[in-house]
């Protein structure tokens, strides 16, 4: 199984409009891996490719990061960052001739069928510029095209969100607290991308990277990836960092950049 990290940044995306702190400036450099589109990944196994979300970064994603073929798309909450680009489904669906299949929680499939409404009904379906899309709620473990997957819910914020487990692949992009039900649901799994968006414990509904080290603990996976990353957060001084903060950052432990693949 192949995982593309498209984006690994929060919702601003990093650099930060206007900001001359170190890493947007360095974020401004060709080649930087602090340069953070909206958090997004791609997977593909034996010939089948999924998509997770679709920002408002999503078409530029696809193209620089040479993205094929999209066969479904799963939301894992209906935020802006995570939705904004639905639109640009219209591509991959052209291309490929066929309507796309959408999963998410029923909250996320209801905001996308009043804000996208003509992508819903092929009555609209004219000229090759709509997208028609094929709505699935999901709120426990199915199977799709071979991959196993397992809805994880988290608490972020006020809003109905999920998390996946894909095969023994664990993604939880935007998440403040998992509850143990869920924790239990990925127990096992071999990677870990996770929500870590700052040093800050006291942010309402991210995690910091010490407390998403502390989920990574307790499921002790082969590696972890932090995700959905400010501009705080600089790899080029990373584990400094981490220990300026008296934070204990072990070796399969890192930072998450856009463009990586990760093989399982």
């Amino acid at each position: 199984m192949k995982i593309t990290i498209l984006g690994s940044g929060t919702s601003t995306g990093v650099p930060e409009y206007k900001c001359e702190c170190g890493t947007c400036q360095d974020a401004r450099q060709f080649g930087s891996k602090n340069y953070r589109t909206r958090s997004s990944i791609h997977i593909e196994k034996d010939g089948k490719n999924l998509q997770f979300d679709l920002g408002p970064n999503f078409m530029d994603q696809i193209d620089r990061h040479r993205i094929e073929w999209i066969d479904a798309v799963l939301f894992t909450h209906c935020h802006a960052d995570h939705v904004s680009g639905t639109n640009d489904i219209v591509m991959p669906c052209r291309k490929q001739q066929m309507d796309m299949p959408i999963y998410g929680p029923a909250q996320t499939i209801r905001v996308l069928q009043r804000n996208f409404d003509y992508m819903f009904t092929k009555e609209t379906f004219q000229g090759g510029g709509v997208g028609h899309l094929l709505p699935n709620v999901v709120n426990k473990r199915f199977e799709l095209l071979g991959f196993d997957i397992t809805p994880i819910p988290v608490e972020h914020g006020n809003m109905e969100t999920y998390g996946y487990r894909v095969d023994d692949f664990g993604y939880l992009p935007d998440v403040k607290r998992l509850p143990a039900t869920s924790q239990a649901l990925l127990e096992g799994i071999e990677v870990l991308v996770i929500d870590a968006l700052s040093f800050n414990p006291r942010h309402p509904t991210h995690l910091s990277v010490g407390q998403a080290l502390e989920i990574s603990e307790a499921l002790q996976p082969k590696a972890t990836y932090f995700t959905h990353i400010m501009h705080r957060l600089d790899h080029r001084y990373f584990p400094e960092q981490c220990a300026e903060q008296q934070i204990d950052l072990p070796d399969n432990a890192t930072l998450a950049y856009d463009g990586q693949v990760l093989r399982l």
